[in-house]
């Protein structure tokens, strides 16, 4: 039976086309925006979510990478400025190693201490080595060469070689004792002095073997 026909006998009350129509639109308007609803749900949790916690994994190992570059520029500073002192340093290593050499190398201390003198304007007579020995607890082997040292002058022109010895020739040394007498030529103090100076020079071979008492 046709619709329309049913439409007719159907008293009016009952049967709203209009209100029908209406209510299916409605429908059809609902499900959409609940089918679109859906899909942005659906294509924020297969599409939008992934991506963005991908961009968000990208930009932490992006600042990662830009505190690496920020500590790797600061570290090229630091060594840049020290580049810049590399002839300090190398200054201050030359220093260290003429104060505490590898090798006894007498000779060469027997010039310095007599150029120390005649700086002080003192004769040194002469300069005595005795056998090395090895100084306990220094954390690095190191050898004590026990030297006599006698030198002849005035009393401050010999404090000024002590000074020289002390602080002015390269070679570290500790004096351990001091005895001024009257030289034969005079009577007092006042006059001229014979100092023995007896002194430790200090080596720390780099090798063993290493000559400790060179005299070459």
């Amino acid at each position: 039976m046709a619709f329309g026909a049913i439409s007719a006998r159907a008293p009016s009350g009952l049967l709203n086309v209009g209100a029908l129509r209406g209510n299916t639109i409605r429908l059809w308007l609902v499900g959409g925006v609940v089918g679109a609803v859906a899909l942005l749900g659906l294509g924020w949790f297969l599409l939008i979510r992934p991506q963005s916690a991908q961009t968000e994994d990208l930009r932490d190992q992006t600042e990662a990478a830009q505190s690496q570059v920020d500590s790797l520029r600061s570290r090229l500073t630091e060594v840049r400025a020290q580049n810049e002192e590399l002839a300090s340093y190398r200054a201050k290593y030359d220093t260290a190693r003429a104060a505490l050499p590898t090798t006894g190398d007498t000779s060469q201390f027997l010039r310095d201490v007599q150029s120390s003198g005649i700086r002080a304007g003192v004769s040194v007579d002469g300069l005595v080595v005795g056998s090395p020995t090895q100084i306990k607890g220094a954390g690095t082997t190191v050898y004590a060469l026990p030297i006599t040292v006698t030198a002849v002058g005035t009393a401050s022109k010999l404090e000024g070689f002590v000074n020289q010895l002390q602080r002015v020739q390269p070679r570290a040394v500790l004096i351990s004792t001091a005895n001024a007498a009257p030289n034969e030529s005079s009577a007092s103090l006042r006059g001229s002095v014979l100092l023995t100076l007896g002194l430790q020079a200090f080596v720390s071979p780099s090798a063993a073997g290493s000559t400790l008492t060179s005299t070459n």
